[in-house]
């Protein structure tokens, strides 16, 4: 079988495989003669199922547990956002583009749950922290 993961799945398991939780429950298939992480990860995210016989259980293990966290760390970052203790500049500057998406995603879910609308500084994803000041 050939696998050749997407831009997107070689992005997303980069980030996710920054994650420092090796421990993953079962246990990844070390096979030498098996697939790399990345691809293990794009047919996991593609397909689904079972994983395949991994030469990188470690790092495949990184990158399914970063992503995991991922949903939980969103809405947390989502929650600062909107209650102004993080800000635009800092999403930009922290976050590749797709996960700052997500952040401003979830923060549109939450702002209308707690405020019944959405501010314009989450809709934009822009606010004083990222607007030039003019002379």
């Amino acid at each position: 079988m050939k696998i050749k993961p997407s831009r997107r799945a070689a992005e997303q398991f980069a980030y996710f495989s920054q994650c420092e939780d090796i421990l993953r429950l079962p246990a990844i298939l070390n096979d030498p003669a098996g697939f790399s992480a990345l691809e293990c990860f794009h047919h996991r995210e593609s397909v689904g199922g079972e994983l395949l016989p991994c030469r990188e259980p470690e790092l495949l293990s990184r990158a399914l547990n970063g992503k995991e966290q991922h949903g939980l760390s969103v809405t947390m970052i989502a929650e600062d956002y909107i209650g102004r203790i993080t800000f635009a500049s800092d999403l930009k500057a922290n976050y590749p583009e797709w996960v700052r998406a997500d952040i401003l995603g979830r923060a549109k879910q939450l702002a209308i749950g707690i405020m019944g609308y959405v501010p314009a500084f989450i809709l934009t994803g822009e606010d004083f922290s990222t607007i030039e000041p003019t002379a």
